[in-house]
């Protein structure tokens, strides 16, 4: 049976797919990690506290000078200060995009 070259198109869409979620993947452990206390936390769930504790303190500001009330979507605003917050510590700490 010879099939038409379009019908292989979306098996090798998926094969690309994955390939390229494969280039994520590395041999070497170059994930940084800090230690505190003795033990070894990647440093992405250091970065991401401290950005949900920037957006806990932005939401304290915001409620005391009485603007959190006209938030359109007040749990969408806070997690998206709390993820750009947390990239901006990780861009300060690390210097840029981790490899």
């Amino acid at each position: 049976m010879n099939r038409a070259p379009w019908a292989r198109a979306p098996k090798m869409g998926l094969a690309l797919f994955l390939a390229c979620l494969l280039t994520a993947c590395s041999s070497t452990p170059s994930a940084p990690s800090l230690a505190i206390f003795g033990s070894y936390f990647p440093a992405w769930i250091v970065c991401a506290v401290l950005g949900v504790i920037v957006a806990v303190v932005i939401r304290q500001v915001l409620i005391i000078v009485d603007i959190d009330g006209y938030l359109p979507v007040p749990l969408l605003v806070y997690l998206a200060m709390a993820i750009a917050s947390g990239i901006g510590f990780w861009f300060l700490w690390f210097g840029g995009i981790p490899q």
